[in-house]
């Protein structure tokens, strides 16, 4: 069970912005890291430009399991683990941050 990225979010009009975001990307290959990061912020950005406000949701992309959950107020926190991550802990991680 891995958690790989947290990050916090505002859904704005035009565009989602990334407000912070934590990465943990040492299981990977050194000269795949910065990819992988890249990969899980516009993968993050497009989650949560695609939800509605006030909702949460899991997708699955790729062998990731990926949960967001967006606020009345815009504000958006995205979660991307491993598939054996319990979702449950996820939104409650969620909805603490």
């Amino acid at each position: 069970m891995r958690l790989y990225s947290l990050s916090v979010l505002y859904k704005g009009d035009p565009k989602v912005h990334l407000l912070k975001a934590a990465y943990d990307v040492s299981t990977f290959n050194f000269f795949q890291r910065s990819s992988v990061q890249e990969f899980m912020t516009f993968t993050s950005q497009l989650i949560a430009e695609r939800s509605a406000l006030g909702s949460r949701a899991s997708v699955k992309e790729q062998e990731y399991l990926c949960h967001v959950y967006v606020r009345s107020d815009g504000l958006a926190g995205v979660v991307i683990a491993d598939n054996e991550y319990p979702q449950r802990v996820c939104f409650t991680l969620l909805d603490k941050v």
